[in-house]
């Protein structure tokens, strides 16, 4: 049977246990809870220094039922108590690598097959294709359009930030001369006698 134990004052947590048909103890000292499978405690950060295999479950903001059912839970976990079997440990094997080696073998094999030139081939062919769209000096079509798109977008970039720029810099200088004019109104009038 597991053994499971409840840190003072939660008698009520150890009462709902024992209901549930558990063997359920009050944890006197840190020091004994080595013992346990696992712990219901206050607060996980007062048990870091406490040597312990078993598993902590904190009561904070729980209900009840909702300690019980993570009690066990981890009890199926660790394999303590029937229900879902403990999770198999599972042991490094060449499945993994195995599968990996076939699956790029066949990949190679696939695009050895359905390519229709070499290597060498191939790379002549591109250089060419390459080589050809520039070398009377024309451009193709579409690379053309692009270009001459990209460059009216630039061109309406700048027009509309010069426009913006001679906005700002209206609306700045008016508002200096602003402050000027009443700056000289208030010295240009006499102030009244008290």
């Amino acid at each position: 049977m597991p053994r499971i134990a409840v840190e003072h004052p939660f008698t009520d947590i150890q009462q709902a246990l024992k209901e549930s048909g558990y063997q359920a103890d009050m944890l006197e000292q840190k020091s004994k809870a080595a013992r346990y499978d696992v712990l219901v405690v206050r607060s996980l950060e007062s048990y870091d220094g406490v040597q312990f295999k078993g598993s902590l479950v904190e009561t904070s903001g729980r209900t009840i039922y909702e300690i019980v059912e993570e009690v066990k839970e981890r009890l199926q976990r660790a394999g303590k108590i029937n229900g879902e079997p403990a999770p198999a440990k599972r042991k490094p094997n060449g499945r993994y690598f195995t599968g990996l080696l076939s699956g790029a073998a066949i990949g190679s094999a696939v695009a050895l097959l359905l390519t229709p030139k070499s290597g060498k081939e191939l790379q002549v062919t591109l250089k060419e294709k390459l080589a050809s769209g520039n070398a009377d000096g024309t451009e193709s079509g579409t690379w053309s359009q692009v270009k001459e798109k990209a460059t009216d977008l630039v061109s309406a970039a700048k027009e509309q930030a010069t426009k913006v720029t001679a906005q700002v810099k209206e609306k700045v200088s008016g508002s200096s001369n602003e402050e000027q004019k009443t700056d000289s109104q208030k010295e240009s009038k006499p102030s009244s006698a008290l």
